[in-house]
């Protein structure tokens, strides 16, 4: 008969836990309580002394008390990073490694959550800006679309059509939109602008208020002669000088000179 032979019972399978001495225990608590990156996050539990395994909670484990480690929410949550899970060291050197990368997991977390701090924070200040630039600009177009209602605004209209036809030819009773005499010009440029004149020059003068020249607006109507023979539109003054839009005569174009001595004013502003 062959002689057996006894196989030990622990032969390849884990070895137990060793439970620590007190002192041991104590020692290990001592100088986790000065680890400052942890107070108040990470407790050994009393029962190292009695000899209890100590389980350190795996990254998404749901709370158990307040001993237990607590990241603030943020506006937006950031996504937890995943911490090892920690298995229970038969020595204390062993379990203060298993700290230290439960610590760089909870940092690795709280940078986490503060990028997504930030990137919270800087998402509300862009919704702000751009709402104020949105708000900025529907002020804008109706400030704008008011000034083109108005009286000034229609005026400036009627100067922007007129200066559009610099160059075209003057032709004697031709009211656009190639070619124009003097009055067939301001008419074209005024009706554009939602401002209807009569088609001469005289009935022009006859149609609008005479201010004293040295009141003329942008925009008002210089005319010459009595009766009246030529019209332009005033401009500026430039040196002394006033600055005038028109269709001169015959051989000529629509062009920008300084006014003709002779004039008198004529007021758009006050039709």
């Amino acid at each position: 008969m062959s002689k057996s032979v006894s196989n030990p019972a622990h032969r390849g399978a884990p070895r137990p836990f060793r439970s620590p001495n007190v002192s041991i225990a104590r020692s290990i608590a001592g100088s986790l309580s000065g680890h400052g990156k942890l107070i108040g996050r990470i407790t050994l539990a009393s029962g190292i002394a009695a000899g209890a395994l100590v389980a350190v909670p795996a990254a998404n484990a749901a709370p158990v008390s307040h001993e237990t480690t607590t990241l603030e929410s943020t506006a937006e949550s950031a996504k937890v990073v995943e911490a090892p899970t920690l298995e229970a060291s038969a020595t204390p050197t062993a379990m203060l490694t298993d700290i230290k990368q439960l610590e760089r997991a909870v940092e690795v977390q709280e940078r986490k959550a503060e990028a997504a701090r930030k990137a919270a924070e800087a998402k509300r200040k862009a919704a702000i800006a751009a709402k104020k630039a949105a708000e900025a600009k529907k002020k804008a177009e109706a400030e704008a679309k008011a000034f083109a209602a108005s009286q000034e605004g229609k005026i400036e209209r009627a100067i922007s059509v007129a200066s559009e036809q610099i160059g075209d030819p003057y032709v004697w009773g031709a009211t656009g939109p190639s070619s124009f005499d003097c009055s067939g010009l301001t008419q074209y440029a005024f009706s554009a602008a939602g401002i209807e004149l009569p088609r001469v020059s005289r009935d022009q003068a006859a149609a609008l208020p005479t201010v004293p020249n040295d009141q003329i607006q942008r925009g008002d109507l210089m005319f010459w002669g009595s009766p009246v023979y030529h019209v332009g539109i005033f401009l500026r003054w430039e040196n002394g000088q006033a600055i005038m839009l028109h269709a001169p005569k015959p051989g000529s174009a629509v062009r920008e000179e300084a006014a003709w001595d002779g004039w008198f004013a004529g007021s758009t502003h006050q039709a």
